[in-house]
């Protein structure tokens, strides 16, 4: 099916389509090795292998552009998020699932270390809204449906914990390789993934063996 924009010029859907996801494939390619603020309209389009123009024409600028990225990458992580609730080890499959995605897409590594941890900036905004916060409302009732924790609050700072065990390995590369001698390999192994499923359900363990509750926010 073919349409036209008001200048007359006709744009063929599957082409757009493709053109767009180019544009996306080449913005995740090349923020696995350079922050946002380094990246050039040029060079995505040069690795898209589109004209520049195609960058406004489709996303408005390279914000935009971005934006759209992290749209993407929180659809797909959120979508496997309700596949892993309904596993045998939801707590086991969850980890597996986080360690997957982030060694194979580094951009959202990237993301984390230069627009979330050392930078005020829009993206950080956009950032938290798509991806911390949805988290923060799903993982801790995964918690509560397959642990023994049952208090919402230790639920949550359950979630909290695993989390930053999951990525700090990924936004501290440079620590983790140069003073632990820890490969990315390593990172990604199911022995590594078992050790934090083991701390994890260790610390839920200990968790609930507390006899002491947890203060009021009111107190």
């Amino acid at each position: 099916m073919v349409k036209y924009v008001q200048r007359g010029r006709p744009i063929d859907e599957h082409k757009q389509s493709q053109q767009k996801q180019k544009l996306l494939d080449a913005a995740q390619i090349l923020l696995a090795k350079k922050s946002f603020g380094s990246l050039t309209i040029r060079e995505l389009a040069d690795t898209a292998k589109v004209n520049s123009a195609m960058i406004s024409y489709y996303f408005n600028n390279k914000e935009g552009l971005f934006i759209a990225l992290i749209d993407e990458m929180s659809n797909k992580l959120f979508d496997n998020l309700q596949l892993v609730s309904r596993a045998e080890n939801p707590i086991h499959s969850f980890i597996t699932m986080m360690i997957k995605m982030l060694s194979s897409n580094k951009s959202f590594a990237r993301l984390i270390q230069d627009e979330v941890l050392s930078n005020e900036s829009d993206f950080k905004t956009i950032f938290i809204e798509r991806f911390p916060k949805k988290m923060a409302k799903l993982l801790p009732q995964l918690i509560i449906n397959n642990t023994n924790i049952t208090e919402t609050k230790k639920a949550q700072y359950a979630a909290f914990s695993l989390m930053m065990m999951i990525i700090t390995p990924f936004t501290h590369e440079a620590v983790r390789q140069d003073a632990w001698g820890i490969s990315d390999q390593e990172i990604k192994s199911p022995l590594w993934i078992n050790h934090l499923y083991g701390l994890f359900i260790n610390g839920c363990n200990d968790s609930i063996n507390n006899a002491n509750p947890l203060p009021s926010e009111t107190s």
